[in-house]
């Protein structure tokens, strides 16, 4: 692990007034030179939170030690491809906060709290990535992984974020650089503490804090990655499936388009949360915004795996005819919502 992975402390840029991808604006951290080595290897990161009184982007310290009861048992899992090739990333990206803020949280101003939660992003262009850092909602209540692009994979032009809810305590942030990706692409990984609930006549708060590890990915593109896939999730699967975890998520784009995606999660160890089928059009997330000369599908998935005492819900559709107020498309692919509860041994929520 390089030290300087987990030295962070900065003021992010002002947003542009222009959203001109020949000039990105300058990184929140200077780009360090970072040789591509240590692939398929975790790569220590630190969460960020905003600082309202030192008015800059502070490291967290990815210790759980001091969390106080009561916390949640649950929370919303929120995944989106925002899209980095379309034009006008920036102005997408932040129609893409705003919609998740209003539409899926109901937070309708930046000021409202939204409820414990984890929001996936992908393909979020190196351009754009700063209007992350400056929105107001995500200052107040979410910590970031990673701190700046210069944390994706050696050379990326766009890439994963995750932000989560300060009322879920982040103990733990890494990232796994695929070798045999030709994308740049990479699983983003944050460890997150939950609560057992006991039954209501019960005098504890809980039966206990738990870990949970929420994968956010962008998996090979285009039928050329078939044989990336397989490696690149097999990887995914053995890092959620720790001893010491209760359970793991991994969502994202799995860019699910060959007959051999359709049972690689059972083949390495992960189930699907959704329980209809590829077929079934309900689930497609991708196709239709523009419609395009290939078939909609069901690019985006919510695969998991526990230890038992940890559910995922059926995921749901969200972003669909979603656009920015100048009428463009924020994303070619919807958005996925479901949630995650914590439950005891014997399996009650």
């Amino acid at each position: 692990m390089d030290a300087s992975d987990i030295d962070e402390s900065f003021v992010p840029s002002p947003p542009s007034g222009s959203d001109t991808e020949l000039s990105p604006p300058p990184l929140p951290v200077q780009v360090r030179g970072r040789v591509d080595m240590g692939r398929d290897v975790p790569r220590a990161l630190r969460a960020v939170r905003y600082s309202s009184r030192k008015r800059r982007w502070m490291q967290t310290s990815n210790c759980a030690n001091g969390i106080r009861e009561p916390m949640p048992s649950w929370m919303r899992l929120v995944s989106w491809n925002v899209d980095f090739a379309a034009k006008n990333p920036k102005r997408r990206l932040i129609a893409a906060l705003a919609y998740i803020q209003r539409e899926v949280f109901r937070c309708m101003t930046p000021s409202e709290r939204p409820e414990p939660c984890c929001i996936l992003l992908q393909e979020v262009s190196i351009s754009a990535f700063t209007m992350i850092l400056t929105n107001e909602w995500v200052q107040r209540y979410f910590v970031v992984v990673p701190t700046s692009t210069d944390k994706w994979p050696y050379g990326a032009t766009y890439g994963t974020v995750t932000l989560v809810s300060r009322t879920v305590p982040v103990s733990n942030a890494f990232t796994i650089d695929f070798g045999n990706s030709h994308m740049r692409r990479n699983a983003l990984f944050v460890d997150v503490k939950l609560c057992v609930p006991v039954p209501p006549h019960m005098p504890r708060l809980s039966d206990g804090i738990v870990t949970v590890r929420i994968a956010n990915t962008h998996l090979e593109s285009l039928p050329v990655g078939e044989e990336a896939r397989p490696l690149q999730l097999r990887l995914i699967a053995e890092a959620l499936q720790e001893y010491e975890l209760r359970g793991g998520v991994v969502a994202g784009d799995m860019n699910a388009i060959g007959e051999s995606d359709v049972s690689l999660p059972e083949e390495v160890g992960l189930m699907d949360a959704w329980q209809h089928g590829d077929d079934d059009e309900e689930g497609y997330t991708w196709g239709y915004q523009p419609r395009s000369e290939f078939p909609p599908g069901r690019l985006d998935k919510v695969l998991f795996t526990t230890r038992g005492g940890f559910e995922v819900e059926t995921p749901e559709r969200f972003g669909v005819e979603g656009r920015t107020e100048s009428g463009e498309w924020i994303s070619d692919h919807f958005g996925l919502m479901t949630t995650v509860h914590v439950a005891g041994l014997g399996g009650e929520l």
